[in-house]
């Protein structure tokens, strides 16, 4: 078993084991959410958990992860074929100077998490503010854990090794569930914190495991004038720019949401966690998989089987997602109450979370499509375009946070969020003409509309269940799962009977996993 998780594997397994694993780390982490929810409820702790979080994403993402795979992945998968030790050197200084410098951000972090606090969560109280410091002193080493793993998690994705990569993610929810069951009692919200620590440890560890059965191995280096290495620096700064507007954006909604009601935070993530669940199972799973064949088709020249890649993971992400879509819109309420509720998550932080995720609902096709979009402009080394893109639609977010939801409610968190996504997407679409060839619009389009209608369909069985079941006396989860299951049923029935292109790949992937190569 050991074997077959530490090896290279094919596009369409890939596709199904992340897809799968992201299924099982998102069970997880409805599972983490809910032992949080439960024992400390939607209110100040929980708030001051989840604003503490994202200081170390914020060092994280924009100094390391979503840079490396925008800068990194693309140019170290192009020269592992071509010189092996010479894209081994590129790696061994990349992760040396990685550590160096997140180690010491984090170091500072540490330090001065009082001033960062005052910054960054300004309208917190100040028992809440106390707690966010020093969540954010326990989980700022977490920082330098993930940027090490993340730094090995491209090697690995350039390798093609995606099956430890893919479960890191498993055992990081493990980690935070471990420690909240634990120690809760002892050290109450702080063991989420502590949870997340563990967690990040463990993410490393099945990284590095893989990593032994790559051919890689690490020595420390520092030749930061390598061509090579400037290089990566250069194509990872507007993308370092990007993902910065972003975590910007996570720390308003972190301190907005504390200013416009008590748990507004809690509920943000809550819902952000259920929204973004299809989009790494099917989108980013996609995506991935798919990245190295846009890569190699951009340094080939080949605008044909660059396009060819390119509409097809678009349409399977749609596939999935605009039924993900249409089904969370209606059931944002009933799916809301079936995950968290219970214990200390009483009524209001039901209605609260569930009114974010309705309208955080409609950007699940938008973000889904915008991945392989973006990879679409890191296949050519672009990282620039997309960043200007981002930027916008991020903007655009930050005013709706910032200016419309305090005078007109939480929703408009995830409204503008769907807002700034649509631009962004169109954007990417607009400036992504010129780099394909004989993009089959008509195929496109009723790929398309065939999804919408078995969606509407689903739609149609979810709210007959809804009404047949009204009047009996049933659990209402029960009742939910009833609809999700029957829901999907129909979806995937109506798709089949639309002979829906999509269904055709399904199989096509489904034969390969099962089948010998």
């Amino acid at each position: 078993m050991i074997s077959k998780i530490f090896k290279p594997a094919t596009i369409g397994r890939a596709t199904f084991f992340i897809s799968a694993t992201s299924l099982v780390s998102y069970i997880l982490g409805f599972l983490r959410d809910r032992t949080i929810a439960t024992t400390f409820g939607a209110s100040n702790l929980s708030d001051a958990y989840y604003s503490a979080s994202k200081i170390p994403e914020f060092l994280v993402n924009v100094f390391i992860a979503g840079a490396l795979a925008a800068a990194f992945l693309p140019f170290f998968s192009q020269q592992i074929t071509k010189d092996k030790q010479r894209a081994h050197e590129l790696a061994n200084t990349l992760l040396t100077v990685a550590g160096i410098t997140i180690g010491i951000v984090a170091t500072m972090t540490f330090i001065f998490a009082p001033q960062i606090t005052s910054i960054a969560f300004k309208d917190s109280n100040p028992e809440t503010r106390l707690a966010i410091i020093d969540m954010i002193r326990i989980m700022a080493p977490s920082a330098l854990l993930f940027a090490i793993s993340n730094t090995l998690g491209n090697i690995l994705n350039s390798y093609r090794h995606f099956y430890a990569y893919s479960l890191s993610a498993i055992f990081y929810s493990l980690g935070i569930i471990v420690g909240v069951v634990l120690l809760k009692e002892h050290i109450g919200i702080y063991s989420a914190a502590v949870g997340a620590l563990i967690g990040a440890f463990a993410h490393l560890t099945i990284r590095i495991l893989d990593l032994h059965h790559t051919g890689y191995k690490y020595k420390p280096a520092w030749k930061i004038r390598n061509p090579d290495f400037i290089k990566i620096l250069k194509l990872m700064a507007p993308k370092a720019l990007s993902l910065a507007s972003w975590q910007i954006n996570l720390i308003l909604f972190a301190n907005y949401g504390q200013k416009i009601i008590e748990g507004g935070t809690t509920g943000f993530d809550l819902a952000r966690n259920v929204q973004s669940a299809p989009v790494t199972l099917f989108a980013i799973a996609f995506a991935t998989a798919t990245y190295p064949l846009l890569s190699t088709a951009a340094m080939n020249k080949d605008k044909t089987h660059f396009t060819r890649t390119l509409q097809t993971t678009i349409q399977n992400i749609l596939f999935y997602t605009i039924p993900a879509m249409v089904g969370l819109a209606i059931l944002a309420t009933p799916i809301t109450y079936l995950i968290f509720a219970g214990g200390e998550f009483d009524q209001q932080a039901v209605i609260t979370t569930s009114l974010i995720l309705t309208f955080f609902a409609f950007s699940i096709p938008l973000e889904g499509v915008s991945h392989v979009l973006s990879r679409a402009y890191y296949a050519f080394n672009n990282t620039l375009t997309p960043t200007i893109f981002n930027v916008i639609g991020m903007t655009i977010i930050a005013a709706c946070t910032i200016f419309i939801a305090p005078k007109y409610g939480i929703q408009w968190f995830s409204i503008g969020f769907t807002i700034g996504f649509l631009v962004y997407v169109t954007l990417l679409s607009i400036g992504l003409k010129n780099k394909t060839h004989n993009f089959q619009y008509a195929n496109f389009m009723t790929s398309t509309m065939k999804t919408l209608a078995a969606s509407m369909f689903m739609a149609g069985i979810i709210l007959l269940i809804g009404k047949l079941t009204i009047h009996i006396e049933m659990q209402p989860r029960l009742i939910t799962i009833i609809q999700v299951t029957l829901g999907g049923i129909a979806y995937f029935t109506m798709a089949t009977l639309l002979k829906s292109p999509e269904i055709a790949s399904l199989r096509l992937i489904t034969n390969k996993v099962f089948k010998k190569q």
